[in-house]
């Protein structure tokens, strides 16, 4: 049975001599696997669709064990994303953290939709990796049910503002009087908070046009790195550990 969706490639890995086993994040079927036969030898759209950041329609037939790619109409290739490493890096780390949370067979589409947008923005970016970076990282937590609580302490309830901390394990803000649930709590200025709920439901076109103040932006790169690191079963991404190689 032949079945068509719009999908891009999170990942690609040489299968035999000629062929490539890839990953997909498809609208229709989430997470899925696929063989694209005689990759190599293929010319044109059918060659780079099968490649990581592709975005296209892919025409596929459901084998014994995984899909085969029987065609790839290309939408967008990202090109650009490969003219900078740091920019390719960036990126790179943005297919292994939404691989990593989606799950086979169980659709997404507003982390589908995230995604595609935030390539296209991203691609011609030239300053501002970081912002859009966490921007994406905070709407992904948020569309795939790990939306940290900065509204109220996640224990008590409270709305106080005095002396609060971040707690990754708890999952959200505590308050003074809640703070012993979690001795290794995060220290979070109001600034950065505000700063949290601004990129969780602002759109990416206006992110993209933000600029966080160097101190803000190191202390919301610590508190999500720890909160993805303590809530998505994966402590480490190659990516992110290069990126950091070479910043």
């Amino acid at each position: 049975m032949l079945l068509k969706t719009d999908a891009v490639v999170l990942k690609q890995k040489k299968f035999g001599e000629r062929d490539a086993v890839i990953t997909l994040f498809s609208k229709k079927l989430g997470k899925i696997q696929g063989v694209a036969k005689g990759f190599k030898r293929i010319k044109g759209k059918y060659s780079v669709g099968t490649q990581p950041f592709c975005y296209g329609e892919f025409v596929l037939f459901k084998g014994k064990d995984l899909y085969q790619v029987s065609q790839v109409d290309l939408k967008q290739s990202f090109y650009k994303l490969r003219e900078d490493v740091i920019k390719l890096t960036y990126a790179s780390y943005i297919l292994e953290l939404t691989e990593s949370i989606i799950t086979e067979g169980q659709t997404n589409n507003r982390l589908f939709d995230l995604l595609v947008e935030y390539l296209h923005i991203f691609s011609n970016m030239n300053k501002e990796y970081e912002t859009l970076t966490k921007a994406y990282e905070l709407k992904l937590l948020m569309y795939s049910g790990y939306k940290p609580e900065i509204n109220r302490c996640v224990s008590c309830g409270s709305t106080g503002n005095e002396e609060i901390k971040f707690s990754a394990r708890e999952g959200g803000l505590l308050c003074r009087n809640c703070l012993g649930i979690d001795p290794y709590s995060m220290k979070i200025s109001s600034v950065t908070i505000n700063v949290m709920k601004y990129l969780m439901h602002t759109d990416l076109t206006q992110i993209s046009k933000l600029k966080i103040k160097p101190n803000v932006l190191k202390e919301l790169e610590k508190i999500v790195k720890h909160y993805i690191q303590t809530h998505i079963d994966k402590n480490q991404f190659k990516s992110l550990q290069f990126l950091e190689a070479i910043k």
